[in-house]
Protein backbone atom coordinates (compact mmCIF):
# COMPACT_ATOMS: atom_id res chain seq x y z
CA UNK A 1 0.00 0.00 0.00
CA UNK A 2 1.31 3.58 -0.92
CA UNK A 3 0.29 6.35 1.59
CA UNK A 4 -1.23 9.31 -0.34
CA UNK A 5 1.69 11.53 -0.96
CA UNK A 6 3.15 8.52 -2.21
CA UNK A 7 0.94 7.53 -5.08
CA UNK A 8 0.79 11.69 -5.80
CA UNK A 9 4.36 11.63 -6.35
CA UNK A 10 4.05 8.60 -8.98
CA UNK A 11 1.11 10.27 -10.46
CA UNK A 12 2.90 14.00 -10.96
CA UNK A 13 4.58 13.25 -13.65
CA UNK A 14 1.38 12.17 -15.96
CA UNK A 15 -0.20 15.48 -14.18
CA UNK A 16 2.74 17.34 -15.55
CA UNK A 17 2.43 16.14 -19.35
CA UNK A 18 -0.80 16.47 -19.26
CA UNK A 19 -2.65 13.54 -18.94
CA UNK A 20 -4.40 13.77 -15.56
CA UNK A 21 -4.70 11.38 -12.89
CA UNK A 22 -7.57 12.51 -10.00
CA UNK A 23 -8.01 10.38 -6.82
CA UNK A 24 -11.05 10.86 -4.77
CA UNK A 25 -10.70 12.67 -1.61
CA UNK A 26 -11.20 10.35 0.93
CA UNK A 27 -8.84 7.42 -0.12
CA UNK A 28 -5.42 7.76 1.92
CA UNK A 29 -4.03 4.59 0.84
CA UNK A 30 -3.95 2.47 -2.57
CA UNK A 31 -2.03 -0.68 -3.81
CA UNK A 32 0.28 -0.63 -5.98
CA UNK A 33 -1.73 -2.87 -8.15
CA UNK A 34 -4.54 -0.36 -8.45
CA UNK A 35 -1.91 2.25 -8.77
CA UNK A 36 -0.28 0.36 -11.87
CA UNK A 37 -3.79 -0.09 -13.74
CA UNK A 38 -3.89 3.81 -13.97
CA UNK A 39 -0.25 4.77 -14.57
CA UNK A 40 -1.08 1.77 -17.79
CA UNK A 41 -4.08 3.52 -18.34
CA UNK A 42 -2.39 7.09 -18.76
CA UNK A 43 0.54 5.80 -20.83
CA UNK A 44 -1.98 5.21 -23.46
CA UNK A 45 -1.82 8.62 -26.18
CA UNK A 46 -5.48 8.83 -26.06
CA UNK A 47 -6.03 8.75 -22.74
CA UNK A 48 -6.51 12.27 -20.87
CA UNK A 49 -7.89 12.11 -17.74
CA UNK A 50 -7.82 8.86 -14.99
CA UNK A 51 -9.74 8.94 -11.60
CA UNK A 52 -9.27 6.49 -9.13
CA UNK A 53 -12.64 6.21 -6.30
CA UNK A 54 -12.97 3.18 -3.73
CA UNK A 55 -14.06 0.96 -6.40
CA UNK A 56 -13.75 1.89 -9.89
CA UNK A 57 -10.96 3.52 -12.34
CA UNK A 58 -12.62 5.37 -15.27
CA UNK A 59 -10.37 6.41 -17.75
CA UNK A 60 -11.17 8.28 -21.31
CA UNK A 61 -10.04 11.04 -23.97
CA UNK A 62 -12.87 13.56 -22.68
CA UNK A 63 -14.62 14.70 -19.37
CA UNK A 64 -18.31 15.13 -18.80
CA UNK A 65 -18.55 18.63 -19.20
CA UNK A 66 -20.41 19.92 -15.86
CA UNK A 67 -18.18 17.60 -14.06
CA UNK A 68 -14.53 17.88 -15.06
CA UNK A 69 -13.14 15.02 -12.98
CA UNK A 70 -15.18 12.59 -14.47
CA UNK A 71 -14.05 10.56 -17.69
CA UNK A 72 -16.78 9.65 -19.91
CA UNK A 73 -16.70 5.86 -20.25
CA UNK A 74 -20.69 5.66 -22.01
CA UNK A 75 -20.73 2.72 -24.46
CA UNK A 76 -21.59 4.25 -27.26
CA UNK A 77 -21.06 7.73 -27.06
CA UNK A 78 -20.00 9.15 -30.71
CA UNK A 79 -16.72 10.75 -29.73
CA UNK A 80 -15.11 9.65 -26.48
CA UNK A 81 -12.42 7.12 -26.22
CA UNK A 82 -12.90 5.13 -22.09
CA UNK A 83 -12.94 2.25 -20.24
CA UNK A 84 -14.39 1.73 -16.66
CA UNK A 85 -13.23 -1.09 -14.26
CA UNK A 86 -15.13 -2.31 -11.01
CA UNK A 87 -12.16 -3.63 -8.92
CA UNK A 88 -12.40 -5.42 -5.53
CA UNK A 89 -9.54 -5.20 -3.44
CA UNK A 90 -11.02 -7.94 -1.19
CA UNK A 91 -11.43 -10.35 -3.75
CA UNK A 92 -8.90 -9.35 -5.68
CA UNK A 93 -10.90 -8.94 -8.86
CA UNK A 94 -10.80 -6.48 -11.86
CA UNK A 95 -14.09 -6.05 -13.66
CA UNK A 96 -14.22 -4.80 -17.06
CA UNK A 97 -17.40 -2.52 -16.50
CA UNK A 98 -18.15 -0.01 -19.80
CA UNK A 99 -16.18 0.02 -22.59
CA UNK A 100 -16.17 2.87 -25.94
CA UNK A 101 -14.21 3.75 -28.68
CA UNK A 102 -15.26 5.11 -31.56
CA UNK A 103 -11.83 4.49 -33.39
CA UNK A 104 -11.23 1.08 -34.11
CA UNK A 105 -8.33 -0.66 -32.12
CA UNK A 106 -8.62 1.35 -28.87
CA UNK A 107 -10.85 -0.67 -27.16
CA UNK A 108 -7.83 -3.84 -27.54
CA UNK A 109 -5.48 -1.00 -26.36
CA UNK A 110 -7.38 -0.35 -23.46
CA UNK A 111 -8.39 -3.44 -22.35
CA UNK A 112 -4.27 -4.54 -22.65
CA UNK A 113 -3.37 -1.89 -20.92
CA UNK A 114 -5.37 -3.46 -17.77
CA UNK A 115 -4.33 -7.15 -18.62
CA UNK A 116 -0.62 -6.08 -19.15
CA UNK A 117 1.77 -7.29 -16.45
CA UNK A 118 -1.62 -8.50 -14.66
CA UNK A 119 -0.71 -9.15 -11.03
CA UNK A 120 -0.57 -12.59 -9.57
CA UNK A 121 -3.55 -13.47 -7.36
CA UNK A 122 -6.01 -11.35 -9.12
CA UNK A 123 -8.42 -11.95 -11.52
CA UNK A 124 -9.76 -10.51 -14.70
CA UNK A 125 -13.43 -10.56 -15.80
CA UNK A 126 -16.48 -9.04 -17.54
CA UNK A 127 -19.57 -9.84 -15.67
CA UNK A 128 -21.98 -9.46 -18.28
CA UNK A 129 -20.57 -8.57 -21.86
CA UNK A 130 -22.97 -5.78 -23.81
CA UNK A 131 -20.50 -5.00 -26.50
CA UNK A 132 -22.17 -7.19 -29.12
CA UNK A 133 -18.60 -9.39 -29.83
CA UNK A 134 -15.71 -7.47 -28.77
CA UNK A 135 -14.50 -9.69 -26.37
CA UNK A 136 -14.94 -13.00 -28.30
CA UNK A 137 -12.70 -10.56 -30.94
CA UNK A 138 -10.55 -9.71 -28.44
CA UNK A 139 -10.18 -13.20 -27.07
CA UNK A 140 -8.75 -14.36 -30.42
CA UNK A 141 -6.60 -11.43 -31.28
CA UNK A 142 -4.29 -11.18 -28.68
CA UNK A 143 -2.21 -12.83 -26.58
CA UNK A 144 -2.74 -10.74 -23.18
CA UNK A 145 -6.27 -12.74 -22.95
CA UNK A 146 -4.47 -14.68 -19.14
CA UNK A 147 -7.79 -16.67 -18.04
CA UNK A 148 -10.32 -13.57 -18.26
CA UNK A 149 -13.11 -14.98 -17.26
CA UNK A 150 -16.79 -13.52 -18.70
CA UNK A 151 -19.62 -14.20 -16.81
CA UNK A 152 -23.22 -14.10 -19.09
CA UNK A 153 -26.45 -13.71 -18.06
CA UNK A 154 -29.44 -15.75 -19.87
CA UNK A 155 -32.97 -16.59 -18.71
CA UNK A 156 -31.68 -18.84 -15.92
CA UNK A 157 -29.12 -17.32 -14.54
CA UNK A 158 -25.23 -16.77 -14.56
CA UNK A 159 -23.03 -19.33 -16.66
CA UNK A 160 -19.50 -19.15 -17.27
CA UNK A 161 -17.98 -18.59 -20.88
CA UNK A 162 -14.27 -18.76 -21.70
Amino acid sequence: MKKRKEFEAIFHPHNQSGTQIWVINKIRELPIEIIQFALNLAALDFIKYVRIDTETIAASSENYPNRPKVPITLMNHPTAIGIEVLYSLEYKTVDFYDINSPVKGNGGKMADSILKDFPPGWSPLVFNDWSGGFWKGYRKSTSTWIGLKILLMNRSGFFLWE
